[in-house]
């Protein structure tokens, strides 16, 4: 699946804006995606929301007039929109701890038990935490510029929020908002233990 945003107007690559659309992937848990950012592919959506969270302890020495500042918690926020009404990635996104999913398989409730994509959930368990990948593609004129964020080790902070639109709206496309608070994974070195954002644009 690939995910094609594209610019109006004669901007370079050097200046363009990023845009918040997105292709979610998701490792199969925290800090795995090997080169090339493979994982599984969850669908296009709109990243909204991008916050760094950093809380600083300050210590006053005795003998300075300047306190040392020291990062004392370091975290990401970020909230997202899947465009795509698709039950079985529902759980990938939550971590797959706290839900059930099973695609084609009969249902309970539907008439007549058909084939159905099933999605259930309720219980106290762990969530996990997982990597998440956001890849995004400007296209400007013949030229491509890819920008891939990866986060590390994050985990769902809210549940599901389906708001169903009228089929005669002028956009019937309900969107899904998720958020998700990004922790360090301290398996990585220091310095590289939240996130990581790697872009073509002004490279090509």
């Amino acid at each position: 699946m690939a995910l094609g945003h594209y610019q109006q107007t004669s901007e370079t690559n050097a200046n363009a804006l990023l845009m918040g659309g997105f292709l979610l992937k998701v490792a199969a848990s925290a800090a795995t995606f090997a080169a090339g950012c493979t994982g599984t592919a969850l669908g296009i959506g709109n990243l909204t929301g991008f916050t760094e969270n950093i809380e600083l302890l300050t210590t006053q020495a005795g003998n300075s007039n300047k306190p040392d500042k020291k990062i004392v918690n370091h975290t990401l926020t970020i909230t997202f929109e899947l465009m795509e009404f698709w039950p079985p990635t529902f759980a990938s996104v939550r971590g797959g701890s706290v839900d059930t999913s099973v695609a084609g398989t009969a249902a309970t409730y539907i008439a007549g038990t058909p084939s159905a994509n099933i999605f259930s959930t309720g219980g106290l368990n762990v969530l996990t935490g997982k990597a998440f990948a956001f890849e995004n593609i400007t296209k400007n004129g013949s030229a491509t510029a890819s920008t891939t964020l990866v986060v590390y080790n994050a985990r769902l902070e809210q549940g599901l929020v389906f708001t169903p639109k009228s089929d005669h709206d002028t956009d019937p496309a309900m969107v899904i908002p998720f958020t998700l608070t990004a922790e360090l994974e301290t398996s990585r070195a220091v310095g590289d233990q939240l996130f990581k954002i790697e872009s073509q644009l002004g490279k090509v």
